[in-house]
């Protein structure tokens, strides 16, 4: 496996390569060197190699190419984006034809461009090109379209679930958490599997059940955090409820009526906390998170605490997520600011209202430019972040209009890790009456 491995990354760095250096270069050289000698060793054995792509996956042959280097990443999509099913690659591969390979993935895809007939027009005749039919590439739409309907009533359910906890709260002051811990854990599963489609989702906002939604979003963003600190499924599945739970005391507030919505502001978290220390044999983290995910990690928040008193992690982790939801929902002036914009507020904030080294963490964990991010592309084309890459500043775009500002109708992702287009600003998705969650 380690072979395809360093097939995929050499093609990958050959692909930047023809792009920065002229062909006389000792880096272009050795790059397209590097190309022939691991096709070489991949097809030595057997005669041949059959790369393929599929949902997101590079395969060697019948089995999953699997390895942390962004070059699979960035291979893999420019494939799709060419509709490229498979590359077969002959044991004759040589020089030309790995320029030929190079230079055709580096073209931007368009309707008229046939990869296969763009290698036969180059001379090469050392790899056959299986292509995605229009059948195929219509199938794959809608399977994402269907997804992305599964994963909004999974949201709609959620929504339903935290609404009958805070039901319970405001009538009996001792909710039932069975059913959300089931629906938590449903969430993250599935953040394991997309979590541009959660992060997605997270973009969703709703103005009558606001408050609804912004928990369930902070749970989003917190189990984010919590995946790129590596805890155990367990430790997720508590901190997931955790965060979700972390405004419950303002159900007992008719958020309606301002003289309310002012006393909710300082006493929820005192409220929430004597709701969920009913609950019998529950984590301990649930009340002290709702108790103290407004305590800032230097002190400046509410309620007070004595000296000396150290925060929960979780606390610290949720009023991060909390925080970062708030300002792209409201802003502080009742202006919501860009994903970009809320990422470079948090670090300012980091070390005094926030915890410094969650909050690395979780910039680190959403970019840069983070999911869901409407950014304008040196071409002038505009597109929503769908992924991360290993590079901050070059994620993966969702391409909607076209440097003329034509929507596109078949939208493609494009890797800017392996593109010559860099973002040049980000752009306010209410100026383009767009629904980011729409396209992720």
């Amino acid at each position: 496996m380690s072979g395809s491995v360093d097939l995929v990354v050499m093609l990958s760095t050959a692909r930047r390569a023809v792009q920065l250096y002229p062909p006389a270069h000792p880096s272009y050289r050795e790059a397209i060197d590097a190309v022939v000698t691991a096709v070489a060793e991949c097809s030595g054995q057997d005669g041949g190699f059959v790369l393929n792509a599929h949902e997101g996956r590079l395969y060697d042959g019948s089995a999953v190419i699997t390895s942390d280097a962004p070059a699979l990443g960035s291979l893999v999509q420019s494939m799709e984006r060419h509709r490229i099913e498979s590359l077969t690659f002959d044991p004759s591969f040589a020089t030309t034809d790995a320029v030929a390979l190079a230079e055709v993935l580096n073209l931007r895809p368009a309707p008229s461009l046939k990869v296969d007939e763009e290698l036969s027009r180059r001379g090469v005749t050392a790899v056959v090109v299986g292509a995605l039919g229009d059948d195929e590439v219509q199938a794959e739409r809608k399977e994402r379209d269907v997804r992305r309907e599964k994963d909004r009533a999974l949201y709609r359910q959620l929504v339903a679930v935290l609404r009958a906890v805070q039901r319970d709260v405001a009538t009996s002051g001792s909710p039932n958490l069975d059913q959300a811990e089931d629906m938590v854990g449903t969430i993250m599963s599935r953040l394991l599997e997309d979590n541009a489609a959660v992060l997605g989702m997270a973009t969703m906002n709703a103005r009558d059940e606001g408050a609804l939604f912004h928990s369930i979003n902070v749970m989003i963003y917190t189990l984010t955090l919590g995946l790129g600190l590596g805890l155990p499924e367990d430790g997720l599945q508590g901190l997931g409820i955790c965060a979700l739970l972390h405004d419950v005391g303002k159900a007992a507030f008719d958020l309606d009526d301002p003289e309310q919505a002012r006393a909710a502001m300082l006493l929820h978290p005192k409220i929430g906390a004597e709701a969920l220390a009913r609950l019998p044999e529950e984590d301990p983290s649930t009340m002290l998170v709702a108790f103290e995910h407004h305590m800032g990690a230097d002190g400046s928040g509410w309620p007070e605490r004595p000296d000396g008193y150290v925060t929960h992690p979780y606390s610290r982790m949720v009023s991060i997520a909390d925080r970062y939801e708030n300002l792209t929902k409201h802003g502080d002036q009742g202006h919501p600011v860009t994903p970009d914009r809320a990422v470079v507020q948090l670090l300012r904030e980091a070390g005094r209202s926030l915890d410094p080294l969650f909050t690395r963490l979780f910039v680190q964990s959403l970019g840069v430019f983070p999911i869901g991010c409407v950014v304008r592309l040196s071409d002038q084309s505009v597109g929503v972040v769908s992924a991360t890459t290993g590079d901050l500043l070059r994620p993966r775009v969702r391409v909607l209009y076209d440097a003329r500002g034509m929507e596109i109708e078949d939208p493609v992702d494009v890797d800017l890790v392996g593109d010559t287009r860099n973002i040049v600003e980000v752009v306010d998705p209410e100026s383009l009456e767009l629904h980011v969650a729409d396209h992720l």
